[in-house]
């Protein structure tokens, strides 16, 4: 596996243009600083430069003057970029599920509608993995003399909504349909939490048996034919608000920040930017700056510069592209977030 070495940016504001002199820089605000001719802007003769961001402190240098805080990449050397990848925000959806009783086999309709068959909805959580197996809740339904594809459909409806306790999706009935709808995680509610962004991802599964038959048929498991089962998957947008969040707290790493509150005190860390309403436009920059290594042998170590902001990434991209070279001048966007 190659990890890269990582600094995150998350801005969530003033990031509408980038500041040209350190003393005016604004919290949220970028900035880009050309190392061998000391400018704060970069151009085709640029060769090595960093990108930075105001974080609305100040700091006092050696004579006690206060100066705007800017927190800076690593030195990026423009023959080594590799690549600059760009993601315009995308709003997530959740999985849903659609079980239709509206064309069920007159046959085995009127078999249920007779009364005392159990109808069971199993659900598969594929992000809930166990040592041996997939986790999985089912749901009982004992039909009613008289039913029909619409009153099962209900019933089974109202049967799962009922089981708050350990509901991980929400139930809909429309005339015979029942749509099944992942619901959002609720334990990562926090910029601080311990715990990573998921999503719940499921299958649906129908099948019935009859208790009133004789012997070993009574356990048998049918599927009611004639329904039909239909997934849509979820999509999580790659720069979705918490996994900005991962991003920014697992980043802290690289600055020295190893304390997260796993279990131990005092939690001595700089505060979250990320806002988890925000609505993240992204850059991805990577690069190998070369080094030469003990063994006199020269070397690259894989780095890269993620830009989580509510702004526009032109102003950082268009001007990254002046610098000439193929890689830097060649911008992947990927507007569907995938």
């Amino acid at each position: 596996m190659v990890t890269f070495v990582s600094k995150v940016f998350v801005s969530n504001g003033n990031n509408s243009a980038l500041a040209t002199a350190p003393a005016s820089i604004k919290k949220g605000q970028f900035i880009v600083y050309d190392v061998d001719a000391a400018k704060y802007t970069i151009d085709a003769d640029t060769k090595r430069f960093k990108i930075g961001m105001g974080s609305g402190k100040s700091v006092k240098d050696h004579k006690g003057v206060s100066h705007p805080e800017i927190k800076w990449s690593n030195i990026i050397q423009a023959d080594d970029i590799r690549s600059i990848n760009v993601l315009a925000y995308k709003a997530d959806t959740e999985e849903a599920v659609k079980i239709d009783f509206t064309k069920i086999n007159a046959a085995v309709l009127k078999l249920l509608a007779v009364g005392g068959k159990r109808i069971i909805v199993r659900l598969t959580f594929k992000d809930l993995p166990t040592r041996f197996r997939k986790w999985t809740e089912s749901y009982e339904y004992v039909t009613l003399p008289g039913d029909t594809a619409a009153t099962i459909s209900k019933n089974i409806a109202d049967l799962i909504n009922k089981q708050w306790k350990r509901a991980r999706v929400v139930a809909t009935d429309a005339a015979g349909v029942i749509t099944l709808t992942a619901m959002p995680y609720d334990d990562d509610d926090s910029v601080d939490t311990l715990n990573v962004a998921n999503k719940v991802r499921f299958n649906a599964n129908v099948y019935y048996t009859d208790p009133a038959a004789e012997g070993w048929e009574s356990l048998n498991k049918h599927y009611p034919t004639g329904v039909t089962i239909e997934k849509t998957p979820g999509t999580q947008y790659a720069a979705s608000a918490k996994l900005v969040r991962d991003r920014e707290a697992w980043s802290m790493g690289y600055d020295g920040i190893l304390n997260r509150g796993e279990g131990t005190w005092p939690i001595i860390k700089p505060a979250m930017e990320t806002k988890l309403d925000g609505q993240y436009n992204a850059i991805n920059i990577e690069f190998e700056n070369a080094y030469r290594a003990a063994d006199d042998i020269v070397r690259k170590t894989k780095q890269n510069v993620e830009i989580y902001t509510t702004g526009a990434t032109s102003i950082i991209t268009d001007l990254i592209a002046k610098i000439g070279t193929p890689e830097a001048a060649s911008v992947t966007p990927h507007n569907n977030g995938e």
